[in-house]
């Protein structure tokens, strides 16, 4: 199974004609793709949250 197999994502940086990084996310299911695009900002607030409940899951052990 690759990661992009049903309830994979993905996950690419790019600039924006006018050259501001962005991110692209890629989710895949059963019901199609669906695309988001992330603001540099908005990644670093998932990496944050990521981090977070992380850290909770370890304590938790």
């Amino acid at each position: 199974m690759s990661w992009m197999d049903d309830g994979g994502f993905s996950l690419d940086a790019f600039n924006t004609v006018d050259g501001r990084p962005m991110a692209r996310m890629v989710f895949r299911t059963s019901a199609g793709q669906y695309y988001i695009i992330l603001t540099k900002t908005e990644v670093q607030r998932i990496r944050r949250e990521c981090n977070r409940i992380l850290k909770e899951m370890e304590a938790d052990k």
